[in-house]
């Protein structure tokens, strides 16, 4: 069984303001969703997050995506290739925002890390900083953004998945029971 937490930052960093509102008004169904259809058609075929010691934690994090902040990445199919030249960084493997190709027209960023061990509990990051994200995204919007985040997450800890196959199971998603969840 996957447990699902949200993560909200309740104080902007830059001001100390109280930011409580301006999460999203998403049910947490939508998540349990997604997380349903991509377990059932990726990670139990594939063999994925499989352990008799640990449970796992699905941690998932949303912030707008902000440039003056946001400035480093990692090398995701999510978000996108390097520009020609850029050398990879094996030690590192974080970028600046400018050295992935489509930089300047991107405002959706992905920031997969390794799974890791707390309490006994196999952690999956999901972090996801995008443009849109604030109090008035709709479900849809998320439900899309998370999908690509949990994709992203499992892309970079699993090689053997690729990103085509999260892409290919993106329109099975049931938009109509997305968008009937009350927050």
């Amino acid at each position: 069984m996957v447990e699902i937490n949200r993560v909200w930052l309740n104080v902007d960093t830059d001001t100390n303001k109280i930011t409580l509102f301006s999460r999203p008004r998403v049910s947490i169904h939508v998540d349990e969703y997604i997380w349903s259809l991509i377990e059932e058609h990726i990670v139990k075929p594939h063999k994925l997050m499989r352990s008799e010691k640990y449970r796992y934690l699905l941690k998932i994090s949303f912030d707008r995506f902000d440039p003056v902040r946001h400035r480093y990445y990692p090398l995701s199919p999510y978000n996108g290739p390097l520009w020609e030249g850029v050398k990879p960084d094996s030690a590192n493997g974080w970028y600046p925002r400018e050295d992935f190709a489509d930089s300047e027209a991107r405002a959706t960023w992905f920031s997969p890390d390794k799974i890791w061990t707390n309490c006994g509990k196999k952690v999956l990051d999901i972090n996801i900083d995008a443009a849109n994200v604030s109090e008035s995204i709709t479900p849809r919007e998320y439900a899309d953004l998370l999908f690509d985040g949990i994709g992203a997450a499992l892309v970079f800890n699993f090689k053997r998945l690729k990103r085509e196959e999260l892409d290919g199971l993106k329109p099975k998603i049931d938009w109509s029971m997305i968008e009937s969840f009350p927050f």
